[in-house]
């Protein structure tokens, strides 16, 4: 996937200010936050793809939550983030969506 906007970067100062708050780190090398900031940036759009080949899959032109569900569940590289999506409701999995409730707040908007 090419970056179409070159200037997307996660904030290093504030990485290596999250770096710094745990006492076990010592001084952080100026090159570490923008590696860092460069994997988060390669990690997320592994991610978007994933779940880009999901809602395409379903024949959805809307992500869903239950989409990001299911490319974490049926990738192996990403087995680590399960527990966080396993409360995620999947509708071709038996799970329930309240429909109303989300047409009830569409038209509250």
């Amino acid at each position: 996937m090419k970056n179409r906007n070159k200037t997307t970067k996660f904030p290093v100062a504030r990485i290596k200010k999250i770096m710094q708050k745990d006492e076990e780190v010592g001084k952080v090398a100026q090159a570490t936050p923008v590696v860092i900031s460069k994997a988060l940036e390669l990690f997320l759009a592994y991610i978007v793809n994933k779940t880009h080949d999901v809602t395409s899959e379903r024949g959805s032109r809307k992500v869903e939550a239950y989409h990001l569900k299911h490319a974490v569940e049926t990738n192996e590289m990403l087995d680590f983030l399960k527990e966080l999506v396993e409360g995620v409701p999947d509708p071709s999995q038996g799970g329930t969506i309240d429909l109303e409730a989300e047409a009830e707040s569409k038209r509250k908007r």
